[in-house]
């Protein structure tokens, strides 16, 4: 079944069907809300799991219009904006306290896993210097390798937006990488 259908079922109370949509879903799901929380990958999860909420509780309401993929996306973007929100409320100072993640990594030289793990932090803290919907652009390029037609469904913006974001990003980052 594809997400459509699944979301259609768990419309009827299919628990079964919630589970597999979970399963399927969550791992990118998280890995794009992390991407838009500058790294948080605790916010991240959150921000999946308060989306299935509303999945199970608003499923009824899926028109079948978009793709289930892109509705499940549009909500999960929408938790993590909220979180934004509100820690945008509650911190004054630095709001992008990014997390280190070792995932994945593939096991090297002590000097090249140092290497490795000061790049990466350079480009977290780079990252985090982004505006939300910038950081949103970067991901959904580079990491997922979205067309910008796609981008810009997802953002709910016009391409040239999505195309502008992404050109800022990218003289920000060679800014912050380069100094």
């Amino acid at each position: 079944m594809n997400s459509s259908q699944l979301i259609g079922a768990i419309a009827g109370g299919d628990r079964a069907a919630f589970a597999s949509l979970y399963r399927a879903k969550s791992a990118s799901l998280i890995a794009y809300a992390a991407a838009l929380l500058a790294g948080d990958r605790a916010g991240g999860e959150d921000a999946v799991d308060e989306a299935f909420c509303d999945v199970w509780r608003n499923a009824a309401n899926y028109q079948h219009i978009d793709d289930g993929d892109r509705w499940l996306r549009r909500i999960v973007r929408n938790k993590a904006i909220d979180q934004l929100r509100k820690r945008r409320e509650v911190l004054a100072e630095d709001p992008w306290q990014l997390g280190t993640s070792d995932a994945g990594q593939i096991e090297a030289s002590p000097f090249d896993a140092a290497c490795a793990a000061d790049d990466a932090a350079v480009l977290r803290r780079a990252l985090g210097r982004l505006s939300p919907e910038q950081r949103e652009a970067v991901w959904l390029c580079y990491y997922e390798e979205l067309s910008l037609k796609e981008i810009a469904i997802i953002a709910g913006c016009p391409e040239n937006t999505v195309k502008t974001r992404l050109f800022h990003a990218r003289q920000k980052l060679r800014a912050f990488v380069i100094a």
